[in-house]
C-alpha cells in the first residue's frame, strides 16, 4: 500500500507540475500573442511585411509600395489596355502602323490586312525597305511616310506592318516621337503585346534569314542584346527580366507619345489572345477569320537555360 500511495503521489505531482507548467507557457504565450499578431510574417504568396501596428504604419506602407508597385507597373504595362480612338472619331482610321518588336506578330498583321482588303507592307515599301524609306524621310524633314508609298508613290499604302530592319535598326523605338507626331493626319498605331517568355523563347530559337546568315550563335535574342536600343544597352538583353523591363519601358513610351497627339488612334492587341480575332475585328472592321498565327517559329521548343527564363 505503502509503494501504491508512493507512485499515486508522484503521479499526482507530476500531473500538477504539468498543469503549472501548461499555465505558465499559456500565461507568457498570451502575454506574447499581441506582439505576434502585430506582425503578419508573409506567406508564401505574399510579396512584402504587413505592419498593422500603429508604430509601424509608416514603414509598412513604404515597404508595401516598393514591393508590390513594381510588379503591378509592370503587369499594367505588359497587359493591353483598350483601344484609345482621337476624341472626334470612333473607330480607327488608316494609314495603320505597327510599332511591335520582331517575333510579335508582323507577319499575322500583314496576312490579316491583305484578308481584309487592304493595301499592307511587311517591311518591304515596293523597292525599298520600309525602315530606310522611313528614317530618310525624317531626317529629311518630311512627313515619316512620304517616301514609302511603294517607292514610285503610284499606290498607297494602307498598313505598315513592319518597320525595322531587326534588332540593329527599329527605327519605331529610335525615332518613336518623329514618327507619331510627324504623322500629321489620323493615323491607327498597333501595339501588340506577347506573354514575354514566350517572346524571348522565340527569339532565341530564331536564327534565320540573312542577318543571322542561319547560325544558332546569332540568334535574334544576341542580335538584341550586341545592338544599342534606347532601353536596351548592349550586354543587355541576357534574360526574361531583362526584355520584360525593356518592353514594359517602351509600351509606356508608346502610350505617352500617342496621348501627346490625340489626333491618333492606338490599338494594343494580346497577339496570343484565343480572342484576338475577335477584337481587332471590333476595332478595325477586318472579319476575324482573317487573324492567324504567321511566320511561327518551328523550333520554339528548343531547349532554352532555366537562369535565363527565371524573372
Amino acid at each position: 500500500m505503502v509503494a501504491v500511495s508512493g507512485i499515486a503521489f508522484l503521479t499526482m505531482a507530476s500531473l500538477l507540475s504539468n498543469v503549472e507548467f501548461h499555465y505558465e507557457v499559456t500565461r507568457r504565450w498570451s502575454a506574447l500573442t499581441p506582439t505576434l499578431e502585430a506582425i503578419h510574417l508573409p506567406s508564401s504568396s505574399s510579396s512584402s511585411l504587413n505592419y498593422n501596428s500603429k508604430s509601424n504604419e509608416g514603414l509598412h506602407t513604404e515597404t508595401k509600395a516598393s514591393a508590390t508597385d513594381d510588379i503591378d507597373n509592370l503587369q499594367a504595362c505588359l497587359r493591353p489596355s483598350g483601344p484609345r480612338y482621337p476624341l472626334s472619331e470612333s473607330k480607327a482610321l488608316s494609314p495603320f502602323i505597327n510599332l511591335g518588336m520582331p517575333k510579335m506578330g508582323s507577319t499575322s498583321l500583314h496576312k490579316y490586312f491583305r484578308c481584309g482588303g487592304f493595301k499592307s507592307s511587311h517591311y518591304m515599301c515596293g523597292n525599298k525597305m520600309c525602315a530606310v524609306c522611313m528614317k530618310n524621310a525624317i531626317k529629311a524633314g518630311k512627313h515619316p511616310l512620304s517616301l514609302c508609298n511603294n517607292g514610285n508613290n503610284t499606290k498607297f499604302i494602307d498598313a505598315y506592318t513592319q518597320i525595322d530592319m531587326g534588332p540593329e535598326k527599329l527605327i519605331q523605338v529610335k525615332y518613336l516621337s518623329e514618327i507619331i507626331s510627324g504623322i500629321t493626319e489620323e493615323a491607327t498605331f498597333i501595339l501588340p503585346i506577347r506573354n514575354i517568355t514566350n517572346w524571348y523563347k522565340s527569339l532565341t530559337n530564331w536564327y534565320g534569314g540573312k542577318a543571322a546568315g542561319k547560325s544558332k550563335d546569332n540568334n535574334m535574342r544576341k542580335r538584341f542584346e550586341r545592338a544599342n536600343i534606347k532601353g536596351l544597352p548592349p550586354g543587355v538583353g541576357r534574360n526574361v527580366t531583362e526584355f520584360s523591363n525593356f518592353y514594359c519601358e517602351y509600351v509606356k513610351r508608346v502610350r505617352e507619345e500617342v496621348s501627346k497627339n490625340p489626333r491618333h488612334t492606338l490599338i494594343e492587341i494580346d497577339v496570343e489572345d484565343p480572342t484576338a480575332g475577335e477584337q481587332l475585328e471590333a476595332y478595325l472592321g477586318v472579319n476575324r477569320t482573317c487573324w492567324g498565327q504567321g511566320n511561327a517559329n518551328k523550333r520554339n521548343n528548343d531547349a532554352i537555360p532555366l537562369h535565363e527564363l527565371g524573372r
